[in-house]
């Protein structure tokens, strides 16, 4: 028997597809009745186990192909799992496909009640429910126009909106409320707030990291069809970013840098090379001095894409010299989602040192950075040079757009604008004696 705060019970679920190569083996396939098997298995979720509780918010990340979808439509019955069983104790509601069954040349208002008697409400109950519909979707007039000619955002408030009164046990949501604008979303986003007070379970499945963190209470990371961690929002967000796109941080290339007059054994992270590979930004320069690999890492070294304002993080550049250097300076640039430079820096700034290379040499440049910069999105430029700090200062390697820092929204908002400036603050109180008296008449 399931608790009685227990709504969602999957235990061991997996779901397997059949591949064929081409339709002529499905064919031989069906005409032995699978005496010549011509297939090869593929399976999409293995061995999925998780509990969701009233009032509790499961998120669900994981890359694109995770297998995320499959088990939100094995939860909502649109698959049935191969091995294993999912337990559901109360009404389920699916948002996965916004709109389904919906009949483009009908009016808005009469989508409504199509798709809720395919949803098993009568008439005389969206009767009682249409004004408050038409009150969540803001459509105005727009509600009596086919839906053919409605944007896509609008039509996701009209889906939404009927769905938002149907007041389930279960809710199952995807990326279709990304859709709507953001006012919208707010507005989504506080309803199913209400909802999940009032004992609502909520699962969550989107690649919005601060919605994540904000809304979510537990949350599951997919890859190749598993769940590979589970635990807090926080810490499984992180662990997500770290991950990348190569799975578990790998490391590789033991090189030998100089720090000063002393050498030491370093190794590069396999994902620093991987950034400086996938960087989306132009590349210039005469590679007198390239640059090999570049990281964001907590003070702890754990690899990260995401922080808060204010938190110590350290950005790591590696790079060789193919010939013997004289002047040279590692910098970097920051810049936010609408192309403003928001602050940049060198080496030589910080401590006025013109560095050398020998032929041959790798070395790895560390900044420790307060990162004081307001949520957002944020990239990061990486460059070595000459120590001109001018505009025309000979450049040897720069890559724009090498790594990308997402800052998330703090707890408490310190400050307005982009920047956080480091502030003191005071105030002095006069004497009584000394304060300024009104003028005698």
């Amino acid at each position: 028997m399931m608790n009685e705060e227990l709504l969602v019970q999957a235990h061991n679920v997996s779901k397997k597809y059949k591949i064929y190569k081409n339709p002529y083996h499905r064919l031989i396939e069906w005409a032995t009745f699978g005496t010549l098997g011509k297939h090869e298995q593929f399976w999409a979720l293995q061995d999925i186990s998780f509990e969701l509780h009233k009032g509790e918010c499961l998120g669900i990340i994981g890359h694109n192909g995770a297998g995320k979808s499959t088990l939100l439509k094995i939860l909502s019955k649109a698959l049935w799992p191969t091995t294993g069983e999912i337990k559901v104790s109360g009404n389920m509601v699916s948002l996965l496909e916004l709109g389904t069954g919906f009949h483009p040349e009908l009016s808005g208002l009469d989508n409504i009640y199509n798709s809720g008697k395919l949803l098993g409400f009568d008439k005389h109950y969206l009767n009682e429910k249409i004004d408050d519909i038409l009150n969540f979707a803001e459509l105005g007039d727009f509600i009596k126009q086919p839906v053919k000619t409605y944007s896509s955002g609008m039509f996701v408030r009209l889906a939404f909106s009927l769905f938002a009164n149907l007041k389930p046990d279960i809710y199952i949501v995807d990326e279709a409320l990304s859709v709507g604008d953001i006012f919208f979303q707010q507005k989504c986003f506080s309803f199913l707030k209400d909802l999940k007070e009032k004992g609502t379970g909520i699962i969550l499945v989107t690649h919005d990291m601060q919605t994540v963190m904000k809304f979510c209470d537990k949350v599951l990371i997919f890859d190749k069809g598993r769940i590979v961690h589970s635990g807090s929002p926080v810490d499984m967000v992180n662990l997500f970013y770290s991950m990348g796109k190569t799975g578990e941080r790998s490391v590789a290339n033991e090189v030998t840098i100089l720090d000063g007059d002393v050498q030491e054994k370093v190794s590069i992270p396999l994902q620093a090379k991987l950034n400086i590979s996938q960087a989306t930004g132009i590349r210039r320069g005469d590679k007198k001095v390239e640059l090999l690999g570049v990281e964001i890492v907590s003070l702890d070294q754990q690899e990260i894409n995401t922080a808060m304002t204010g938190d110590k993080l350290r950005l790591n550049i590696y790079a060789v010299a193919h010939e013997d250097v004289e002047d040279l300076t590692f910098g970097y640039q920051i810049t936010d989602r609408h192309n403003t430079v928001v602050f940049g820096q060198n080496s030589y700034m910080v401590n006025q040192l013109r560095l050398r290379a020998t032929k041959n040499q790798i070395m790895k440049a560390t900044f420790d950075i307060d990162m004081r910069l307001f949520q957002g999105l944020y990239t990061f430029a990486i460059a070595a040079t000459d120590c001109d700090t001018d505009i025309t200062n000979h450049v040897y390697d720069w890559i724009e757009g090498a790594i990308l820092l997402e800052i998330m929204r703090p707890v408490r908002r310190e400050f307005h604008g982009i920047a956080q400036l480091d502030t003191h603050f005071n105030i002095t109180y006069a004497e009584e004696s000394s304060l300024i008296k009104p003028a005698a008449n």
